[in-house]
């Protein structure tokens, strides 16, 4: 059951945190808006789209951006002013344990994991829809991209395909081979320069083809020019875009990552890391509570300002270390789950080696 002091600390801390990221959120759509009003205004965008179908999307995604390092500053500033005025020298003086004034901390702190859990997991995939269907409608074309390099799926138990680049606004993949193994030997290749999809006869046309054929010692080689020819695979296939992981819920990214991880697709790194991401950031918001807690509850010399520096000097080391994860998950062979979780596992170890030594 509460106290009147947990009450109390709970009040500052969400309070303070509201307050704070609330600003922040303010700050970001005025300079969002001086950016982009001449391309909302060029594309003839309504004020009613512009307010409701992107800025109030563009909240939630803004919050579980900031929300992990405001809620660290936030902490750090609350309780920096109570350390100031003696409020924390009181309360211990009074009989409570440093573990027991930690308790709102982590309460307060467990209630904001939970909300940018749920929010990063569900809320935002719904509202990213909506924020993307009026970015490309008013703001840019996201159709005309590449969906990707070096596509590697397999389309049937030994067999597999290889494109070097496709380019969805074209329909074309450069660089194709498809290959059948059978009990590890090469049976058969067919390869083109390029393959590019004829949209009314509904298949591919292979420019400058090979086939080889082999059978035992036997090999036998095919060229061409053109060919039409039909694959166990279509467009459709190659129509996930960057954007649209963002769009993708808890439940939909698994079921994605399961069914590429059967086409031995390059997109399941990118999509496990994306899926960590949604789960280990809420969590640093422990995390960080409890530093912020600990290395502001002491009253020291610079008082709040001191303070500050430290939780910014941490905050700045937190964004590296996440930084420097994801592009080692994306670049090398580093596991998602390690890359995201390994910002959190060092700075656990900082929070519990603070906690040990914060005067009590």
């Amino acid at each position: 059951m509460l106290k009147k002091i947990d009450i109390y600390i709970i009040k500052k801390f969400l309070g303070t945190f509201f307050f704070i990221i609330g600003i922040f959120i303010l700050i970001t759509i005025v300079f969002d808006v001086s950016e982009k009003i001449d391309d909302f205004l060029g594309n003839n965008a309504p004020v009613e789209a512009i307010i409701f179908d992107y800025y109030c999307t563009f909240i939630p995604w803004l919050y579980s951006i900031l929300s992990a390092l405001i809620i660290f500053l936030a902490v750090i500033f609350f309780t920096s002013k109570l350390a100031s005025t003696n409020e924390i020298v009181a309360i211990l003086s009074s009989g409570i344990s440093y573990q027991r004034f930690l308790r709102p901390y982590l309460i307060a702190g467990g209630f904001l994991f939970l909300v940018s859990l749920f929010t990063n997991h569900f809320v935002i995939p719904i509202s990213n829809k909506t924020k993307l269907e009026f970015e490309n409608k008013y703001y840019r074309d996201d159709q005309n991209i590449d969906v990707g390099s070096n596509i590697h799926r397999i389309l049937s138990p030994g067999v597999d395909m290889y494109i070097s680049n496709y380019g969805k606004n074209t329909n074309t993949g450069y660089n194709f081979s498809i290959r059948k193994m059978e009990n590890g030997e090469l049976k058969s290749m067919f390869s083109a320069d390029r393959i590019v999809w004829d949209t009314l006869k509904a298949k591919w046309i292979a420019k400058t083809w090979r086939e080889r054929t082999l059978n035992g010692v036997e090999e036998k080689e095919l060229r061409g020019d053109s060919k039409d020819t039909i694959f166990a695979f279509s467009p459709e296939d190659f129509s996930s875009k960057p954007s649209s992981i963002q769009t993708m819920n808890y439940f939909e990214i698994s079921q994605f990552i399961d069914e590429e991880e059967k086409k031995g697709s390059n997109l399941v790194k990118r999509f496990r890391l994306e899926l960590h991401k949604r789960t280990a950031i809420p969590f640093s918001i422990l995390i960080l509570t409890l530093i912020g807690a600990c290395i502001s509850s002491r009253k020291i010399k610079g008082g709040l300002g001191m303070h500050l520096v430290y939780g910014i000097g941490l905050g700045l080391v937190y964004v590296f270390l996440s930084r420097v994860g994801e592009v080692f998950a994306t670049n090398s062979s580093l596991s998602p789950i390690v890359a995201v979780w390994l910002p959190n596992m060092f700075f656990s170890a900082i929070a519990y080696f603070i906690y040990k030594n914060a005067p009590k």
